[in-house]
Formats: C-alpha cells, structure tokens, sequence
C-alpha cells in the first residue's frame, strides 16, 4: 500500500474518542496560542497589503479573516489567517517537523469549520490529525529536506492542512490519498526567504493549498498513488534520506503533541534564539549586569541555529528575529524580548548596536554533535571590564515540551497579542469561550467574536 494510502487511512480511520487526552488538552492550547498569534499579526505591514489584495479580487463571503471586519472565501481566509500567523514568527514550533505546525494546519480548520458550522471537538480531531500527518513526514524526511533549503513548516505542512481539510469534508480513502497526491505538486517554500514578509506567506499558501487538494480530490480531480515514494516522486525531489515503514510504525504511537510535543513561544522570534534570549536574561537579572559594563558575549548553539540565524547585522525587525546578536543585545539591555522590539528605533539603538558589535555567535563544539535535531541547546558567556565572566547553558528554553508554558500563561499570552486588535469585552468573551473550546458547538460563534 503507497503512503498516501497508509496516511489517509491513519487519519480516517481515527476519530475524538481515540485520540488521549493529553494530546487534546496541548491541542486546546496550541489553538488558544495560533489564534493570538494571528490577532497579532494584524498589527504588521503584510496585513494591509493582503488587505488590498482581497479588496481587489474578491471572494465569497464564506469565512472570517480574524482581527478584522472581512470575509471572503474559504481559501483567502485560509491564507490570508495562516499568513497573520507567522508573520511575527511567535507561533509554535515542532523538533520533529523542524517547523511550525499549527499556523498552518488551524488556518485550514478554521475556514472550512466556521463554513460548515463544525463544532470546537471535530476541529479538535481534524487538529490533531494534521499535526500528526505532517511531523510524521518530518521524522521521515528530515534533517535531510531542511538542509536542502526547504521550508519544512510549509513544504510539509501542506500535507497536515490536507488531512485536517480531508477529515472535514468526509473524504474517501482513495480521495484523500489523491489530495496528498495534489499536495505533493503544491508543496514549495525555500529557506532563502527567511526575514522577509514571504516566510509567514509560505505558511498562509500551504494552509489554502491544503484546502484546495482535498476539495479538489472529493470531487474527482485524481494523483499519483505514489506520489511519495515513486521514481520520481516527492521524497526523492526533496530529501537524501527516509523509511518509511519505520515512520509509519511511529503514526499516533506516541501522538506528536504527547511526545516529543510541541513548544509555545515565549519571545516573538525565531525559536533557535529562544534558548539564549532564556540565558541572557537569567545571567543579567541574576548578577544585575549593565549594558555599559560588557566586554563581550559569546554565544555558542547547535548547527541549525547558526544556519537559519542568518542575519549578524539586521537592518529591520524581520532580520532582527532572525539574528541572535540582535536578540542578546535587547535581552541584556531590556530583561525581555517583546513585540515591541522588532521594530526600527531598536533596530537602531546605538546601545543595541554596541552590544550587537561585541556578541560573536558559532558553533559550539560541545553542542556540535547535536546537529539538525530542531532543538536548540544555547551555551552563553559574558565577560565583564572588570574580569567577572558569567556562564550558562540553556538546553530547554521556557515553553519547550521539557519546560512548557502552563495554562495561565497560554492565555497572559493570547491576551498581549490581541490587546489592541479586539476590544476588551471581545478578548473577555473569548477567553471564556476558548476555555471551554471542546465543549463549543459551533466554530463560527467563536470566529463572530475574533473579528471586530
């Protein structure tokens, strides 16, 4: 049997009722936090721009773009709300998919759902199913694909969107197996456009994209059946590495959101900064170190941060979530790292620019071995004019799986991004609302409040 066939039957063939608990109580949260990460991202310059795109080539009136008053087409609303979510780069993360998942996969369940007034357990299913789909593939194709220039959060996250889509719609085996097909011709996004606005479109293209496949594929439009693993099919394009049979072995055996689990972002950043931004700030509250008393920061992390840390020198807050000399130098100077930061007078912060002179970044030998696991083990050292030096190695940073964010701190979270975007009876009523999310009967109620 080809994998699409064995994916789609894994994902039809599970309902609610199998999936644990626990996988459905982080799913809750990885929802609560995608959908503060895209009431933020209204905030951003792309917002308006994507604005004035559905402003001028329309679309049904079938889903909500969230933050706002407009509604368009399952599909725009799908990349358009996937788009928001990773424009700031503070959505979750997953070490097996070396991406992120929910920002693309939600965006998808949340247009068809609200379409068809699904309730808040079957988004939950569809939810789970995605995720498991597409960092099933991760486990299968990485490090290999990433390092190849791949974006893995849409190049892969194209295949969740299709199975959560392929769930809603009811389709058959045989049709969803023909969506993946249809996905696998979709998939796209390169490395190369990391700090650009084109990055979170990556993510906003596959959400619609996995849209379009299943519905496609239900009514007739075929692929492929070996569309992974033919001669010249996706995993021989886009990867120098897999088995498949020992990746199938892995499908809901544990659930990706059990084990390893996904991280909730602390700081609006690229992850592979997280875990020195966590050691900066220990290291300058705890010996109350002063920006002007810094001789010099050495930071040392694992392979892949050096690779997508890509910018020593940011010119404007996207580069600057993509530079971890940026990310130290606020950390020292600020004792957080907040949306706020990423924006031109930080940028060009002549105290921020002097730290940034004196923070040298490598690979540090001792956390080589390490590779392209999609975790991101920070070794930090700060010396001092007056010869103190300060050392701290962080493996986990806060919001890891090992070091989640609790509940509570889920929602202060959703709370910060969608002050400012939603009135405040709104982000009351949806807190509540989200609270009890799997006992929500109909999807679209919750949308009705997340727009203004």
């Amino acid at each position: 049997m080809s994998l699409s066939r064995q994916l789609a039957n894994f994902v039809l063939e599970t309902d609610y009722d199998s999936v644990p608990q626990t996988a459905l109580q982080r799913a809750k949260h990885h929802i609560i936090d995608c959908l503060g990460c895209m009431l933020a991202g209204t905030r951003e310059p792309l917002a308006g721009i994507l604005g004035t795109y559905i402003d001028t080539v329309g679309g049904r009136p079938q889903a909500s773009i969230l933050g706002s008053e407009t509604q368009t087409s399952i599909y725009n609303a799908a990349m358009i709300n996937g788009t928001l979510g990773h424009a700031l780069d503070f959505d979750d993360m997953s070490s097996s998919l070396i991406g992120h998942p929910t920002t693309v996969i939600l965006p998808t369940i949340l247009a068809l759902g609200e379409y068809q007034k699904i309730s808040a357990r079957k988004a939950l299913e569809a939810y789970v199913l995605g995720v498991e789909v597409a960092c099933a593939l991760g486990r299968l194709m990485n490090p290999g694909h990433y390092q190849q220039g791949w974006h893995p959060t849409t190049s892969l996250g194209i295949f969740g969107a299709t199975a959560a889509a392929g769930k809603l719609l009811g389709v058959s085996e045989a049709e969803l197996a023909h969506a993946f097909g249809i996905a696998a011709s979709e998939a796209s996004g390169i490395r190369e456009n990391f700090g650009t606005m084109t990055k979170p479109f990556h993510a906003g293209r596959a959400s619609a994209k996995g849209f379009l496949s299943a519905m496609l594929a239900r009514t007739g439009f075929n692929s492929s059946d070996r569309a992974f693993e033919g001669d010249a099919g996706f995993l021989r394009a886009t990867c120098d590495h897999y088995d498949i049979e020992e990746t199938l072995k892995t499908l809901g055996n544990p659930y990706e959101l059990v084990s390893p689990g996904l991280s909730i972002k602390k700081y609006p950043s690229c992850g592979a900064t997280s875990n020195g931004i966590d050691a900066m700030i220990s290291l300058a509250e705890d010996n109350a170190i002063l920006t002007d008393s810094v001789k010099s920061i050495e930071c040392g992390s694992v392979p892949i941060a050096k690779d997508v840390l890509i910018y020593e020198v940011p010119r404007n807050g996207l580069e600057g979530k993509f530079s971890m000399h940026f990310c130290l130098a606020v950390a020292l100077a600020e004792k957080k790292v907040t949306l706020e930061h990423f924006h031109d007078p930080w940028i060009n912060n002549p105290t921020i620019s002097d730290l940034m002179n004196k923070t040298t970044f490598t690979v540090a030998p001792e956390l080589a071995q390490y590779g392209y696991r999609g975790t991101f083990n920070t070794l930090l050292k700060v010396s001092l004019f007056n010869g103190d030096e300060y050392v701290l190695k962080v493996d986990h940073a806060k919001g890891s799986p090992e070091n989640p964010l609790s509940e509570a701190e889920v929602f202060e979270k959703y709370t910060h991004c969608a002050e400012g975007v939603l009135p405040d009876g709104k982000i009351e009523r949806s807190i509540e609302m989200l609270s009890d999310f799997p006992m929500l009967e109909d999807l679209s109620d919750l949308l009705k409040v997340l727009r203004k």
